[in-house]
């Protein structure tokens, strides 16, 4: 299979350029030279395979030979999650990248503890590039601004078949019969303390339904990523 490359503004046919990091990998790491084949994707489902055609100092100059269009997954999945500490959010998305979630949205509740700058989550969206390249996926995962646990409930889980994880007395544990067949699901995962009363109720307010991941106490990335592969082996 052929190195993989993002490129944004990849058109169907005729030339691209490749510059940037992308153009840096392909001409530093892999000693690119003309008639050496890539694939570019664009992550909204164009992919193509190319051809170099010129290897300049900070760019190349590539021919596409081929294009075809994928499309989107028919479920959408979003996941609504309080931030971890450190890079565990980093290790976050990229598996929720690779398990095919469709939009991440970090959220801030009464007990979160890291509230992320734009500068992070632009970080953030090149790992999301790399984890697509490196998965052979086609559509970026969507990472959205940090939102409010109130904002999140009343634009997102109220339209969604949702679910918050938040394992009390009766929580039933997550199982494909719930999820059922609908075309967009949303989970939503609190912080370390979890979540309190009232955002439970909240939640609950917008018909909400809890949800438990088992016996054990998991981290934020691991009920994520629980999360996600729940609804990946569903949507087979």
């Amino acid at each position: 299979m052929p190195h993989r490359f993002f490129l944004a503004n990849l058109s169907d046919s005729g030339t691209a350029v490749l510059d940037g990091i992308e153009a840096h990998h392909l001409l530093h790491v892999l000693r690119a030279s003309p008639g050496d084949i890539v694939e570019l994707f664009n992550g909204a489902g164009l992919v193509a395979k190319a051809e170099v055609v010129k290897a300049g100092r900070r760019d190349i100059d590539l021919r596409v030979l081929e294009s075809h269009r994928e499309e989107p997954s028919s479920r959408q999945v979003i996941i609504g999650t309080a931030v971890p500490k450190g890079d565990r959010f980093d290790w976050l998305i990229e598996k929720a990248t690779e398990l095919g979630v469709t939009r991440l949205v970090p959220l801030t509740t009464e007990r979160s503890v890291v509230d992320p700058r734009d500068s992070k989550l632009d970080k953030l969206r090149q790992t999301v590039i790399a984890a697509c390249k490196q998965s052979g996926r086609n559509h970026l995962l969507e990472l959205s601004p940090v939102t409010t646990w109130a904002s999140f409930v009343k634009e997102t889980l109220s339209s969604s078949h949702s679910f918050v994880a938040h394992p009390g007395p009766g929580a039933p544990v997550l199982s494909s019969e719930l999820l059922g067949n609908h075309s967009q699901v949303a989970f939503a995962i609190g912080p370390e303390g979890g979540f309190t009363d009232g955002e439970v109720a909240l939640a609950a307010e917008h018909k909400v339904t809890p949800i438990s991941l088992g016996p054990l106490i998991l981290r934020i990335e691991t009920a994520a990523v629980a999360l996600a592969a729940c609804a990946a082996l569903r949507s087979l």
